[in-house]
């Protein structure tokens, strides 16, 4: 399947160059949208001769993709919606999970938007995977706690927080811990590993005093 993962490689690149043009934002409107004439046929040519030909048992391949509640990751939805996917021969199906890393790691899905961290922490932990493209420069990432955490130095230890059992290897939690003045270590802590998405729900739900996302 290796030309199939070339193309998808190539397919999310495309779709970062064509994001840019679907929509702006600026200080006078809440949004913007813009609308363009685009060709995928005719952008997907331009790359043709980096992607190769498709075998036919790659055509009838059906590809997995995930994402989740994450603008970055607009991407393959904009892939979807403008044809490139059709245009390259690729039948991709999207699925919105909170959990692409263990999809790809138990083989039900191909492909996916994943965080670098989360990455990085799921290919340490033994999950067939490798980064085929960058879909974007920077980010943010943070530490979301309930409103009952006023003051993290004294509130925030022994609490049921979604960070991760792998926090400690993580760039972010050691420092963090640092500039709250909280302990870094886990045992001073309640730790589940949990998917994005289901951690806004637990901690609506009263049920988690913070996560990391």
């Amino acid at each position: 399947m290796l030309e199939t993962k070339r193309a998808v490689s190539g397919v999310l690149a495309l779709c970062l160059a064509f994001s840019a043009l679907i929509g702006c934002k600026d200080s006078s409107k809440q949004s913007v949208t813009v609308e363009t004439d685009y060709d995928p046929v005719a952008e997907v040519a331009k790359y043709q001769e980096y992607l190769g030909e498709l075998t036919e048992e790659d055509k009838n391949y059906q590809i997995e993709m995930g994402y989740n509640n994450c603008d970055h990751m607009v991407a393959c939805l904009v892939g979807q919606e403008s044809g490139i996917y059709e245009a390259l021969g690729l039948k991709v199906n999207l699925t919105k999970t909170g959990k692409i890393a263990e999809a790809m790691a138990s083989g039900q899905m191909d492909c996916g938007y994943q965080g670098l961290t989360g990455a990085i922490r799921a290919f340490n932990n033994g999950a067939p995977l490798f980064m085929a493209a960058a879909n974007h420069l920077g980010g943010s990432r943070y530490l979301v706690v309930s409103n009952d955490i006023k003051d993290p130095k004294t509130d925030l230890v022994g609490k049921k927080l979604a960070i991760g059992s792998g926090a400690l290897k993580t760039p972010e939690w050691p420092r963090w811990s640092i500039e709250l003045g909280v302990p870094k270590e886990l045992e001073n802590y309640e730790v589940v590993d949990m998917g994005q998405a289901d951690a806004v729900f637990a901690l609506k739900a009263g049920q988690l005093d913070g996560f990391t996302c």
